[in-house]
């Protein structure tokens, strides 16, 4: 080899665009062999010819390619290293794509650390949004109303919803609870499309945070506006003046199924029901009453949704000072109340 055609290994590093540690491990592969080397010094020499077999050697290193497999390319022949180049690049593309799945679910993961949580049996929940979405304004006029609030406060799972004529509360217990307390307020009719689908899961994961509540990876959109405090209406509730525990079935008889009506409750030592819709016909409801005797009218679509809505045979009615609204209960069940607003006085 002519003098003027040596490279040290220096002067070659730097013409391929690699570090001479390379050189040396591409010598010790047998990928690039010096051309030259010094028997009494050990220096190594280079032809610049090389130069383009190192730079494809770094491209494809560069490129994620296995030592094997750049062996194959210089190799072989052109089209097979076309073929083992497009088989490595779609095996990193789906190694790309499997890592930004991880990553999101990996994020999601992180993210729910941060968000507070509850675990309930799916039936009970589907049962829960069944007593309470019907109380939730229908008419849009005050969006916030037309859906139930989820809150997470101390051990329980609270539904609300009011229409401002009527208060439903239902109370659960979770299996399971992660982080702070929390709430969400979703649309009544989100809520209702997936009872079904609740109603057959052993158990849900509720995930509060974010511009929406997760029902397990079912996201709900959640209503920004805040909801109303009805921890003050419940504050203020005076004691019962007279409470009624009557046989749910019989009561919803004598209360009929006319949804302009107007239901009169005369409580003395018994209960009697006068509708509107049979103003001529008053209908007695077998009752255990405690307190004084009392009078209080309801509108239909106020007081039988709030009956209807309960389990048990018997209904527990707390009926307050004129104006105030009525406490609906069933007489089994404390964690489900409805604050039943009255109408004008009975005539």
């Amino acid at each position: 080899m002519e003098y003027e055609d040596r490279l040290t290994i220096g002067a070659f590093a730097r013409a391929a665009g690699v570090t001479p540690s390379a050189l040396r491990f591409y010598d010790e592969c047998g990928l690039v062999r010096p051309a030259f080397v010094d028997a009494a010094t050990g220096y190594r020499y280079y032809r610049p010819a090389q130069v383009d077999e190192v730079v494809l050697i770094r491209r494809l290193r560069e490129a994620g390619l296995p030592l094997a497999d750049v062996r194959r390319v210089l190799a072989g022949p052109v089209a097979a290293a076309e073929v083992l180049l497009a088989d490595h690049l779609e095996a990193m593309e789906r190694a790309v794509a499997e890592a930004r799945a991880t990553m999101a679910s990996t994020l999601t993961l992180l993210r729910d650390r941060q968000r507070s949580s509850v675990t309930v049996p799916g039936r009970l929940l589907a049962d829960a949004i069944g007593q309470v979405a019907g109380a939730a304004d229908a008419t849009g006029d005050v969006p916030v109303l037309g859906g139930v609030l989820l809150e997470l406060a101390g051990g329980e799972l609270r539904l609300v919803a009011t229409d401002r004529y009527r208060l439903a509360i239902r109370s659960l217990r979770p299996e399971l609870r992660r982080g702070a307390d929390a709430s969400a307020v979703v649309a009544a009719a989100q809520l209702w499309h997936h009872r079904a689908w609740l109603g057959a899961q052993d158990v849900v994961r509720l995930r509060f945070g974010g511009p929406a509540l997760h029902l397990g990876e079912r996201p709900l959109p959640a209503i920004a506006e805040p909801y109303p405090d009805y921890r003050v209406v419940l504050r203020q509730l005076p004691e019962p003046v007279t409470t009624v525990v009557a046989a749910r079935r019989p009561l919803l008889r004598a209360l009929g199924d006319d949804p302009a009506a107007r239901l009169d409750l005369l409580v003395d030592k018994g209960l009697r029901v006068r509708s509107s819709a049979r103003p001529a016909a008053a209908v007695d409801v077998p009752a255990d009453v405690r307190g004084e005797p009392s009078a209080v009218s309801f509108r239909f679509t106020t007081l039988q949704p709030a009956v209807a809505a309960g389990v048990g045979p018997d209904v527990l009615l707390r009926i307050g000072p004129p104006g105030q609204p009525a406490v609906v209960r069933s007489a089994d069940d404390s964690d489900f109340t409805i604050l039943a607003m009255p109408c004008e006085e009975t005539q």
